[in-house]
Order: structure tokens, then sequence, then C-alpha cells
């Protein structure tokens, strides 16, 4: 959580930075260039704009910090699609005040496309791999049962093996208090939170089913469940046979 604070403020003050002290050096790409391309750029107007892509950041950021402070089990990829969509907004906003891509009747010049190359690929890196980390978090819960151990797949997964567990129970979804380290998406809750009970634990569930299947074992307990009420209770009866 205090990460998350430390990097809103960092972003309120180089926002702050380059929006009112003028410190146009922060900005990546202008301070590269020579004193013939930057004075081409009309740099007020893109200062105030990355000033505001860096408050939107920090605002985002601290948003997402008072979640985890409150332990406030909401989805925030909501949130991460708002912070990248803005992003790139802003950042091809900004392009057109750069009169070495585009001159003043706002076409682009010779050899502007080029100049563009690193805005699109920032773009499709912000429009793909965000999005792809929040979907691979959403999947549901994959379980293999070997000869010796059950295996949880994906983020978070565990290899518990059998001679090790204490108990297996089929339950209810527990009621969760806060996230203490984990991912909460709109379907799945997964990594280490804390229960009503005060209890730490591990979850792997789908927020769209009821049943679980609590483990005790060496470890942290463990909360998982499948797609379907069917198929976890199915899962249970094959876990107590081992």
């Amino acid at each position: 959580m205090w990460i998350l604070v430390f990097a809103a403020l960092l972003m309120f003050v180089l926002g702050f930075a380059v929006h009112k002290l003028g410190w146009h050096f922060l900005i990546s790409g202008y301070n590269t260039m020579n004193e013939a391309d930057k004075a081409r750029v009309d740099i007020k107007p893109v200062a105030r704009l990355i000033g505001i892509m860096c408050y939107g950041i920090g605002f985002i950021f601290l948003i997402v910090g008072l979640i985890d402070w409150f332990g406030l089990v909401v989805p925030i990829e909501p949130l991460f699609i708002v912070l990248i969509l803005f992003i790139v907004v802003i950042l091809w906003r900004a392009q057109k005040y750069d009169g070495n891509i585009f001159d003043d009747t706002g076409r682009l010049r010779p050899g502007g496309k080029k100049k563009l190359i690193p805005i699109v690929l920032v773009s499709v890196l912000l429009l793909t791999v965000v999005p792809g980390i929040l979907i691979w978090f959403s999947q549901p819960t994959e379980v293999t049962l070997t000869d010796t151990a059950l295996v949880i797949e994906g983020s978070y997964g565990q290899t518990v093996p059998y001679d090790e567990i204490v108990d297996v129970i089929l339950t209810n979804v527990p009621d969760v208090e806060r996230r203490m380290n984990g991912a909460a998406t709109s379907s799945q809750l997964t990594g280490h939170f804390r229960t009503t009970y005060k209890e730490d634990v591990l979850l792997f569930i789908n927020r769209d089913v009821t049943a679980a299947i609590r483990i005790d074992w060496s470890g942290k307990p463990i909360y998982l469940n499948l797609e379907t009420n069917e198929t976890t209770k199915q899962l249970y009866e094959e876990v107590i046979t081992r």
C-alpha cells in the first residue's frame, strides 16, 4: 500500500514540476532533441498534457492504495483499464504539438510516420500486455490431481502433498474482510486474504460459485472452487479418496 502512495505522490510532484515549474527536461523524447527540433515543438501545451497525465496516474494509484489500505475486496481492473486508455489518449494528443511530425496544417511531415513508431509501440504494449495480465488473473482455477499431490495451477499456485493434508471439507465461499496480497477481479479472488473470522487464508475462488473446498495442511489454509458447484463437489469427492 505504501509503495502505491509513494508512487502517487511522485506522480503528483513530477506533474507539478513539468506543468507548473517548466522542468521540460523531464519529458522523455523532448530532452534528447537538438535545439532545432525543440524549437519546432509547442512545449507549453505538451507540458500541460504530460502534467495532467501524471496527475491522473497519481490519482489512480492513490485510489488503489486506499482500496488496499481499507482492505476492500473490489475489482480494480476497471481502474487500470481507464488508466491505460487515459495514458494512450494523452500521448497521442501530445503528438499534434510536435512540429517535427506534423506541419502547421496538421499533415504529417516527410519522415513523420517513422517518428510515430515509438508511440505506436508503447500504445500497443499498454493496450495488450496490461489487459492480458488482468485476463490471466480472471481465469478459472485449474487443479490437477497427481499420484502424490494436489496441484493448483497459475498465479499463487500451490502444490499440496496428500500426506501433508490434515483435513478437507466441502463448505461455502468464506466472507472476506480484506485482501492481504492478491488479485480481486470481477470474477476471481486469487492470493492471500483475511476472512471476517481474522483468519489468513489462500484463495482460489470463483465469485459466482457458492461452494468451496477448504484444505487444511502444513501451509496456510486454502479455499478453492471451480466453475460450478457441481464440478467443485466432484473435485472434493476425488480429493477425499486420495
